[in-house]
């Protein structure tokens, strides 16, 4: 099992986790999130999850899959859409460690999902 952990230093982190939520809603990709009674967010990409958690100061993600590639893959994902959601304050997702380079290049990488880039 492959895990890490992702940082995103914002003031905002309730209103992105809330922005990303309904996001997912319609299930882009088949992804699915579902909110806990903790208030933190659990997105499922079938072959790896993520667990999101918004603090004061900081959105914080524990991502988990059986293989490094598709850790990298979910953080890579996540990462796209996190920092297009926060493009305007300048989001920056920090992956603790970071298997992007791990993961191999999707051909229908995603993006767009309707939403512009």
């Amino acid at each position: 099992m492959a895990s890490a952990e992702g940082l995103v230093m914002t003031g905002r982190a309730d209103r992105y986790l809330d922005q990303f939520t309904k996001h997912l809603a319609h299930q882009p990709g088949g992804i699915q999130a579902r909110p806990d009674s903790d208030g933190s967010l659990l997105v499922d990409f079938g072959a790896a999850t993520c667990r999101m958690r918004a603090t004061a100061d900081s959105l914080i993600l524990y991502a988990e899959a059986a293989l490094p590639e598709e850790l990298g893959g979910l953080q890579r994902r996540l990462t796209e859409r996190l920092e297009q959601l926060g493009r305007r304050d300048g989001l920056a997702v920090r992956w603790t460690p970071d298997f992007t380079a791990a993961a191999p290049q999707e051909a229908g990488d995603h993006r767009g999902h309707g939403h512009a880039r």
